[in-house]
């Protein structure tokens, strides 16, 4: 009997962890995640059903958002002038 392997985003990510080998791996997965992290929570500010929320939760969001950003660019080694529209 054959099995087939579904592939999912939780299950391409546990793959892409159990891959790694050294720092530098750790490091690029890291900088995935907090990509990842950030879109997701790009799509949730952005998310017209939390507009009744208020201004202080959308700074908090924003800011949670903005950070994981940060945190990506600092694994990946990037500054402002790596990028063009920074």
């Amino acid at each position: 009997m054959q099995h087939s392997r579904i592939y999912t985003e939780q299950s391409t990510r546990d793959l892409r962890w159990a891959s790694a080998r050294t720092l530098a791996h750790c490091d690029q997965y890291m900088a995935i995640e907090a990509q990842r992290a950030g879109a997701i929570g790009f799509a949730h500010v952005t998310n017209p059903a939390n507009s009744f929320r208020g201004y202080r939760w959308f700074v908090g969001a924003q800011a949670c958002v903005a950070e994981h950003y940060h945190y990506a660019r600092e694994v990946m080694g990037l500054t402002d002038e790596d990028q063009l529209y920074a």
